[in-house]
């Protein structure tokens, strides 16, 4: 065969072969290309959707969003701070927060503090500090006093140790501080538990705590965010007991244990909340200025820390206190009452001497009042010498009061500023 006509044939071959290796190179290139810029786009487009840094920060620090609503200023029904760039609204009823600042300069409350939370959110709907001490909600060196008694009952409930209606027989009076005299004292007195929540008696709760045990005790405590380290949110802070006679005071409230008016508060959530506590939240959301877009704070449950039955339990008892027990002769409550008969107010009283500055009787009263269809859960504390004009229990009352009047006056028709949740 003539080479000539075997040449053009290969040559036509190689031509073909190296243009199409030419074109898919091309096209591979530019296939490879598009993909890439869709991977950027992609990556563009995670940018822009993932929250900004300031969001985070606030939904990680609950320390960081106090400080932002310290600077926040009233617009419309709102409070709100903002930077150039955000704005960030908060949880906090103006209305409200303004109502009970005025009772503190009306009682002229020198040195104290109130946290108001909606119970089934967390939401931070009132947190109000004295004038000359501006941050005392967050003050964690308070003593608990006979607050602590709430969560000795959770231990005692959920473990079945005891119900309401047990009694048990303690030796000295209500308000002896003497595990020894407790245990030993000739005046021996049968006590109920629920009477015993209701008058803060001492001898019952501290023979309660040694038949819940070291273990069970501290189990619960921690459960409801004592010593906790998360959120950067002001926990209240114990120290393990030594020995029985040392747990015998934790239980009924007299052992090394402190809190925040924010912690007491985050407790009564807990059982006016079935027994869920729920993350607090005092930011309600956030608008990026330049993009427009909003970023919402939802309400976020932390844990169980006791069942439905124990939380409804401990809520009767907090009821009594105020029927019958250490608050029940208080002026404030009387008037409340009084005033205002269909509210329905419960919680737990605790006093002893402040051992941090300022020295002086520490009063707490932390609990729930429910008015017209709405709920809301609280803490109280004031810190008082020989002259005062209210306890820390009736900055309570007060409060409650405040709001069934703001209640009264939104089904009147008179619009109050950011409607209590």
């Amino acid at each position: 065969m003539n080479r000539k006509f075997l040449i053009f044939p290969l040559l036509a071959i190689l031509l073909l072969g190296g243009f199409s290796l030419l074109i898919n190179q091309t096209f591979g290139n530019e296939e490879s290309a598009q993909i890439s810029a869709q991977k950027e786009k992609g990556k563009e487009a995670i940018k822009i959707e993932g929250e900004p840094a300031i969001v985070k920060a606030l939904k990680n620090d609950f320390l960081f969003q106090y400080s932002l609503f310290k600077k926040a200023s009233l617009e419309g029904s709102s409070l709100v701070y903002a930077d150039g760039r955000y704005k960030i609204y908060f949880t906090v009823n103006p209305t409200f927060q303004r109502e009970i600042e005025k009772e503190f300069s009306r009682f002229k409350v020198k040195y104290g503090a109130y946290v108001a939370l909606e119970p089934e959110t967390g939401r931070v709907l009132a947190a109000v500090s004295s004038l000359e001490h501006p941050d005392l909600t967050l003050k964690r060196s308070y003593p608990t006093a006979s607050t602590f008694k709430i969560i000795t009952s959770a231990a005692a409930l959920e473990l079945g140790i005891a119900k309401p209606d047990t009694a048990l027989t303690c030796g000295g009076v209500g308000d002896s501080c003497s595990p020894s005299v407790w245990l030993n004292s000739r005046l021996q007195i049968k006590r109920s538990f629920s009477q015993s929540f209701a008058t803060s008696a001492n001898p019952f709760f501290g023979n309660l705590g040694r038949l819940i045990g070291e273990e069970n005790l501290l189990k619960y405590a921690k459960l409801f965010g004592f010593n906790d380290t998360s959120y950067n949110f002001p926990w209240g802070v114990l120290r393990e007991p030594l020995d029985d006679y040392e747990l015998a005071l934790m239980a009924a409230g007299l052992g090394d244990t402190t809190a925040s008016p924010f912690h007491e508060a985050l407790i009564s959530q807990t059982v006016v909340n079935g027994g869920v506590m729920m993350k607090p939240l005092l930011v309600d959301r956030v608008i990026d200025l330049k993009s427009g877009k909003v970023y919402t704070f939802k309400p976020e449950p932390l844990r169980r820390v006791i069942s439905p039955q124990t939380a409804a339990e401990i809520e009767r008892m907090m009821v009594l206190t105020v029927k019958i027990g250490t608050v029940s002769d208080k002026r404030h409550f009387r008037r409340l009452k009084r005033k205002f008969p269909e509210l329905v107010i419960g919680g737990k009283s605790g006093t002893l001497t402040e051992r941090s500055y300022p020295e002086g009787r520490c009063e707490w009263f932390t609990g729930f009042f429910s008015y017209g269809g709405k709920k809301v859960a609280f803490s109280s504390v004031a810190v008082n010498n020989w002259l005062y004009y209210i306890s820390g229990y009736e900055i309570g009352a007060v409060a409650a009061e405040s709001f069934a009047k703001l209640m009264k006056k939104e089904k009147g028709g008179v619009k109050c500023a950011s409607s209590v949740r």
